[in-house]
């Protein structure tokens, strides 16, 4: 019915069409784990492509036999900044008495500033399997007797005290941005190098992670899922993400085998370039959900011309 000076009012779409609508709407970016969810990445990535030298020929004071943990401890102390930077938590982290927070604070520090070469030599430097004095030395990079807590607490109370840090917050969603498994041959969301490098980023924080042994290179954080009761799935995804990874495995271990062939080359020139790659700027990334929303635009515009 019309009445009178008033427009007649609009139809409703088909419910055919709003269903089409929907179905091809961009899912939502953040991704999920547990019951929260992810936002992108805070941090915007920078470009350079200056390389970064090293100097393999001052490691001839060493034995030939020496593991490459202890070479590449080496090469940091042969360095100003790394060497500075890694006595300065050293002695923060040491000693029956350390503090905790401050041994974090100059971890944090170290990883932050350090060149990312020289940072992930010593913390991903490859082992034989069966040389667990070597294995020893990775797994003690970050001095787990201070750094970590004494007990392990439940992995969800360190979740909740990483995210009332903004920092902590921040760093974890950055690794699970770009840690986060694409399927189970490890590819990962972005690229290997920025996952370890949102990896690296977590050391220092309540969230820091650790080699579990000697003997592989499997990581994990220092907590349990005991007494977790109806959170226990949410729990154990949590931990699984950092235990349980196939991205951060296979970038762990494609890396320790790069560090590994540095040394197993005879160099003609024993100064080599390592690239500082990193990736593009966030804003740059391509996004997956645009053509979805072009194509979706297009559809609505053709079944209103339609309708």
């Amino acid at each position: 019915m019309l009445v009178m000076g008033l427009p007649p009012s609009p139809r409703p779409l088909p419910p055919v069409f709003l269903m089409l609508l929907l179905l091809l709407l961009p899912s939502p970016l953040p991704l999920a784990t547990g019951n929260y969810q992810l936002d992108v990445s805070p941090y915007e990535d920078t470009v350079t492509s200056k390389p970064w030298k090293m100097n393999l020929s001052k490691l001839n004071m060493l034995k030939p036999d020496s593991d490459l943990c202890l070479k590449f401890a080496m090469l940091c102390t042969l360095n100003d900044k790394c060497d500075r930077l890694r006595k300065a938590y050293g002695e923060a982290c040491s000693g029956p008495r350390c503090q905790r927070h401050v041994c974090l604070k100059q971890l944090l520090t170290f990883f932050e500033k350090a060149t990312e070469p020289h940072a992930q030599g010593l913390l991903l430097c490859p082992c034989a399997p069966t040389d667990r004095g070597c294995g020893e030395r990775r797994r003690n990079t970050i001095a787990p007797s201070c750094a970590l807590p004494p007990a392990a607490p439940n992995c969800l109370e360190l979740r909740r005290l990483c995210f009332s840090d903004p920092l902590c917050r921040s760093r974890l969603v950055d690794f699970q941005t770009h840690c986060h498994p694409m399927d189970i041959l490890g590819t990962c969301a972005t690229e290997q190098s920025r996952c370890l490098r949102a990896y690296l980023g977590l050391i220092g924080t309540a969230m820091t992670p650790n080699f579990v042994s000697n003997v592989n290179t499997s990581v994990a954080l220092s907590c349990t899922c005991r007494g977790s009761g109806n959170l226990q799935e949410e729990c154990e995804q949590l931990e699984g993400f950092f235990s349980h990874n196939p991205c951060l495995t296979e970038a762990i271990a494609a890396k320790m085998r790069f560090h590994s062939q540095l040394f197993s080359q005879d160099w003609t020139d024993s100064t080599f370039a390592v690239m500082a790659h990193q990736n593009k700027n966030r804003a740059l990334r391509p996004q997956s959900w645009m053509p979805s929303l072009f194509s979706c635009t297009l559809l609505l515009i053709l079944l209103l011309s339609l309708w």
